[in-house]
């Protein structure tokens, strides 16, 4: 057993514990639904997009709290996935070339996302130079163009949930 794992997810645990109480999970509404619903992402190695929604809002960040330490303390792909994804630190400890190639993979969209999130706020600016706004435009475009085929990867890895099609039927799998 990797014990300085197991500490700090004992440790997670307990704050996330005290910290639902506090913030009044523990104190006005049961969370225990949102909890269990966290126990079994966990268990099934669920990326976030799956299970969330049908969390309790105000239980939302303890249940967060449990999925993401209970898949620390394990070392999986996907918490490394959705820790580069939403720039937080993932434990040392965890080293391995899956949790590293999921977590490869977060930072790139990550960064994508950034990227395009950077350049449709500079390309709202009317005094940028025709130049440099048809190469962020083209810059645009690459980005829209690769973007949907990375995120593609993290969903056939499990990653992320399913794409949804607009004006699509619901699946008869739902």
């Amino acid at each position: 057993m990797n014990y300085p794992i197991f500490y700090r997810a004992l440790a997670l645990g307990a704050a996330a514990v005290l910290a639902g109480g506090i913030a009044g999970c523990g104190g006005h509404r049961d969370c225990t639904q949102a909890l269990v619903t966290a126990d079994e992402a966990v268990r099934e190695h669920q990326p976030t997009g799956e299970w969330l929604h049908r969390v309790d809002a105000v239980c939302a960040d303890a249940a967060m709290e449990r999925w993401s330490s209970a898949l620390a303390q394990d070392c999986a792909p996907v918490f490394g996935f959705h820790a580069a994804l939403t720039g937080a630190e993932a434990p040392v400890e965890c080293a391995g070339h899956e949790f590293d190639s999921a977590r490869s993979l977060g930072e790139m969209i990550a960064e994508m996302r950034g990227e395009l999130d950077d350049i449709e706020q500079r390309l709202k600016d009317n005094a940028l130079a025709d130049e440099t706004r048809r190469d962020l435009e083209r810059r645009k475009i690459v980005i829209g163009r690769d973007l949907p085929q990375v995120e593609a990867l993290a969903r056939m890895d499990g990653y992320l949930p399913p794409a949804e099609i607009p004006g699509a039927e619901p699946s008869i799998l739902e």
